[in-house]
């Protein structure tokens, strides 16, 4: 009902706005009454959008915003072995001695440690892998001792070894390397 009264508003206020413009045009009559009735029509239009709610509730999902813009930024895959401690003696059985190292790991991306045996020695050293099993470590071999996930940070690692000597070894003859896993 309001809706009517509006359009009946509107239209009363149009005539005497449209009626009340002076011109000489002889034609005035039709002018004034082909924008009245598009007046009407565009007025009238509008009240049944207002009055159907089913009509205006269709524009709900419509709506403007803000854009979200996502920045992606993308570094090298690092790693590197930032340190290794002093061998610790942990238990000794006969001939051969147990020991461990520390090694601290730092990598922004998944990685493994290796310790690759350097020279041959007079004694046998065996180190403790990936799978838990003591793996004996010559000149030139390898052994894979952790493994790293994908995310970045530091890390200390310890790697155990099973020394058979006759005599004390002051050092062990080992290198300690990392390689970072690909990404695709």
């Amino acid at each position: 009902m309001l809706t009517l009264h509006c359009v009946i508003l509107f239209e009363a206020v149009a005539r005497r706005l449209l009626i009340g413009i002076p011109s000489r045009d002889p034609n005035l009559g039709e002018i004034v009454g082909a924008s009245r009735q598009a007046f009407t029509q565009t007025v009238a239009a509008l009240g049944i959008l207002v009055a159907i709610p089913g009509v205006a509730q269709s524009q709900v999902g419509i709506r403007s915003g803000v854009a979200q813009i996502a920045l992606v930024a993308h570094i090298a895959p690092r790693g590197s072995i930032q340190g290794v401690s002093a061998e610790r003696e942990t238990g000794r059985m006969g001939s051969v001695r147990e020991a461990s190292v520390m090694v601290r790991v730092a990598a922004n991306t998944g990685y493994q440690v290796v310790v690759r045996g350097t020279a041959a020695a007079a004694s046998r050293i065996w180190v403790r892998g990936v799978n838990g099993e003591f793996q004996e470590l010559t000149a030139g071999s390898s052994v894979t001792v952790a493994r790293g996930t994908q995310t970045a940070g530091e890390w200390d690692r310890e790697v155990q070894y099973r020394i058979e000597s006759a005599g004390d070894l002051n050092t062990l003859p080992v290198r300690y390397e990392i390689a970072i896993n690909p990404t695709l």
